[in-house]
């Protein structure tokens, strides 16, 4: 007797599925990991906002608009910075080549660090401890070099 092949392929799925199936998860994942990082984005342009309003002196609105456009500055910045290297990584096969790219992502993290960081602070202790903490620094400095 031979095997009815219609009733065999519908309890065997063919073989392409799984690879359907992986590039719907690639693509489902691709999508989380653009909304996650635009909403970690936009919360440290927050807090930018924030730190730089509470550091600037002026006019309202220019106070207000200079806040607005640092904020996303940051914000594009640090989700162009994650997207691109998200993006990049699986294509750098070679050792050196990903260790290059970890040497860009180090790099480029210390950098958003130290572009929103001070901001960051300002934003949640206030900008007369951020003052009070850049008169001491200098005090401390001049200590350690007499």
């Amino acid at each position: 007797m031979a095997p009815n092949n219609a009733f065999a392929s519908q309890l065997l799925p063919p073989r392409s599925s799984a690879s359907v199936l992986l590039t719907k998860g690639v693509t489902r994942l691709e999508g989380t990991l653009k909304l996650t990082t635009a909403i970690l984005a936009l919360a440290a342009g927050v807090y930018t906002f924030l730190g730089v309003r509470e550091l600037l002196n002026g006019s309202p609105g220019m106070v207000l608009f200079a806040a607005v456009i640092y904020s996303v500055a940051v914000s594009v910045g640090i989700y162009a910075f994650w997207v691109f290297l998200m993006h990049f990584m699986p294509h750098v096969t070679f050792r050196s080549g990903r260790g290059l790219m970890f040497g860009c992502l180090l790099l480029g993290s210390l950098m958003i660090v130290a572009m929103s960081s001070w901001l960051n602070a300002s934003a949640l202790a206030g900008a007369a401890a951020i003052q009070q903490h850049l008169v001491s620094v200098p005090k401390t400095l001049f200590e350690l070099m007499t």
